[in-house]
């Protein structure tokens, strides 16, 4: 889709629900994995760090640790490669870090309607709990974070159960993302999908919408197109 999205078409959708992807979407975090799985590299792994790839962005932590193992020759098993990349992204999260442009205005705005938001990620529930504690309480009616699974992004059940959780029609859901492997999980899940890529392009595809930034884009503006 490349339309623009403050189109002043009438609304011709309901939204039932709003959904956020984290690292790269809602808050700028995505760096903060990339420096954690490269300090383990550095410690632990047999090549020197490369460059991260869209196969590694919005991957699960499973993923993660065997990409480690693979690309790196890390020598610690998948659990402890897992531990040790959630403790570091933890203290760096103590050191403060941005929010993505427009993100939190589009969640304050659909508190504001009454919609929805659930908190839809990859990361586990440690890390989603400390991101969201800096916005206001109740910002976010459902967190689904990696444990909440059984298999994450790319495949589907992560969106399905937020939708499932909030009540929601999946197709009815306005999802927001940045990865490949989130908008694969999104539109696979039937959701709209507003995608503003970080790391990686995105290519457009049917019931995706590319933007360059959420910043000054409306909720109602994106109900309105979608």
């Amino acid at each position: 889709m490349s339309e623009n999205p403050n189109s002043t078409e009438p609304r011709t959708l309901p939204v039932d629900a709003v959904l956020f992807d984290m690292d790269g979407t809602l808050s700028d975090t995505e760096a903060l994995w990339q420096e954690a799985e490269k300090q383990i590299v550095v410690e632990y792994g047999t090549r020197p760090p490369g460059e991260w790839t869209a196969q590694q962005i919005g991957a699960s932590l499973d993923a993660s640790a065997a990409y480690l193992q693979e690309h790196y020759g890390v020598r610690l098993d998948a659990a402890e490669i897992q531990r040790l990349t959630i403790d570091h992204v933890l203290a760096l999260l103590e050191e403060g870090f941005e929010w993505r442009p427009g993100a939190r205005e589009l969640l304050a705005e659909a508190k504001a309607m009454g919609i929805p938001s659930a908190l839809v990620t990859t990361s586990p529930r440690s890390v989603a709990e400390a991101v969201a504690r800096p916005l206001p309480a109740g910002s976010f009616d459902v967190i689904v974070a990696a444990e909440d699974v059984a298999q994450t992004k790319p495949d589907p059940a992560p969106y399905l159960v937020a939708a499932r959780q909030l009540g929601a029609r999946p197709e009815y859901c306005l999802a927001f993302e940045d990865s490949v492997n989130g908008t694969l999980s999104a539109q696979r899940a039937g959701c709209l999908v507003v995608v503003v890529p970080t790391h990686v392009e995105v290519e457009e595809a049917e019931r995706r919408l590319i933007l360059e930034s959420l910043a000054g884009v409306s909720l109602s503006d994106l109900v309105q197109y979608l």
